[in-house]
């Protein structure tokens, strides 16, 4: 039996599928399915490898369908006709449309695009399946119809019930159809949104359970007791700013303002759209932390002649490193310090867990900052305000003036800490 626990990535998940998961499907004689073109059926894979869909849940919060897009399985996938896997050519111009919009008018990252795109493929195929029917958009053109077909995404999702496994899942699924509605709505192609309450019909609509749970302020201090200067300084990047994985081990120099104009904070900018689920307005985060660390840090990098900028360099100085290699240290200091969270090593995305717990006891008072703005400026909408009449600077200094007591309180004495020694 595989031990699932010990793949340090989704590459080693997409080796296992196609070394044993794709054989296994082609010698079974009870199924008649293409490994080369096609993925196996939810019910076939969870009744064969039920360990292996587990820990993609609760190690990537993926399910089948988006690891298969993550991962770009089946081996050619690119190469079918019909990529969606449904014939209303009207109905694929709106999905293409819709995810369109997302990369080209709103900025969203492809790691943001790439999940969307597999949810709302699972969810037109499922559709199709059910309906016996690839045409998705005459029935939103018709408002006698508007009963009926309430009941027939009722029906699908019914389905995908069965499939989907988290809350968090669930919730991410309806919010991806949702939206494609509401695009569809909003373009005229369509009189009504037939998703718009099935939160509440499915009882969804309670805050979801993370897999993930983040890590307290001891096991902050437990982890940094034993932790080498490296580790140390990825622990601050995840739990003490709050960034994403990817985004700590990919962080450069020239990302850092660390002595901004007087009035603002020091803080790290992003391109517009690298970041994932961020518009383009949305691209600094507030350094409340550890800065005299980082500067300390600058200079002991920068001795070495090849150093290209990277914060966390690979073992090529040049390269930054993986997240596997997060991943790996954060599982060694782990058990270094004798920390386990839910009778497992702790893993990197739980550092910003640490800190998105915090920001969102704060996120009421910055709702309420950005609403006042919109009030002095005769706004309804505090969202517009934000997006459309707030410069960075601003949006950068409310969210710092909302967190800044609570995030010190919580880490600066710890990090100043181990971080100083």
């Amino acid at each position: 039996m595989p031990n699932y626990a010990r793949f340090d990535d989704l590459e080693e998940f997409a080796q296992f599928y196609r070394e044993e998961i794709a054989p296994a499907l082609r010698d079974d004689p009870d199924i008649d399915v293409d490994p080369e073109r096609e993925t196996p059926t939810y019910a076939w894979l969870k009744g064969h490898y039920s360990g292996f869909v587990e820990r993609l849940r609760r190690e990537y919060d993926l399910s089948p369908g988006e690891f298969y897009d993550a991962v770009g399985l089946p081996p050619n996938p690119d190469e079918t006709d019909d990529e969606w896997g449904i014939d209303h050519e009207p109905t694929v111009r709106g999905l293409e449309d819709y995810l369109e919009e997302l990369d080209r008018d709103r900025g969203r990252a492809a790691t943001t695009i790439r999940p969307r795109r597999s949810r709302l493929k699972t969810y037109v195929t499922t559709y199709r399946e059910m309906n016996e029917t690839s045409d998705l958009l005459s029935p939103l053109l018709d408002e006698t119809a508007k009963p009926d077909e309430i009941a027939r995404v009722r029906d699908t999702f019914r389905v995908l019930d069965d499939e989907l496994g988290t809350l968090a899942s669930k919730k991410k699924y309806v919010s991806a159809v949702k939206n494609w509605y509401t695009f569809l709505e909003e373009m005229g192609r369509g009189l009504y949104n037939p998703a718009e309450n099935l939160l509440n019909r499915f009882g969804w609509d309670e805050d979801p359970i993370y897999d993930h749970p983040a890590l307290s302020r001891d096991d902050v201090a437990a982890l940094l007791d034993v932790a080498n200067a490296d580790e140390r300084f990825l622990l601050l990047a995840l739990a003490g700013w709050g960034l994403r994985p990817v985004e700590a081990c990919e962080l450069r120099v020239d990302q850092l303002e660390l002595d901004p104009e007087e009035g603002d904070v020091p803080y790290i900018a992003f391109e517009a759209g690298q970041r994932k689920n961020a518009r383009r307005t949305r691209n600094t985060v507030e350094l409340l932390v550890g800065v005299d660390a980082v500067r300390k840090r600058i200079d002991t990098l920068a001795e070495d002649e090849e150093w290209t900028g990277y914060l966390l360099p690979g073992q090529l100085i040049s390269r930054p490193m993986s997240t596997q290699t997060a991943r790996r240290w954060f599982r060694d200091f782990g058990e270094r310090a004798d920390v386990e969270i839910d009778g497992r090593h702790p893993l990197p995305k739980m550092g910003r867990r640490t800190w998105y717990r915090l920001y969102r006891q704060q996120r009421p008072d910055i709702e309420a900052g950005t609403a006042a703005v919109a009030a002095s400026q005769g706004s309804r909408d505090a969202s517009v305000s934000e997006r459309n009449y707030l410069d960075e600077r601003t949006r950068r200094q409310a969210r710092a003036d909302a967190m800044r007591d609570l995030v010190q309180e919580e880490f600066a004495d710890i990090f100043d800490r181990y971080l100083q020694s």
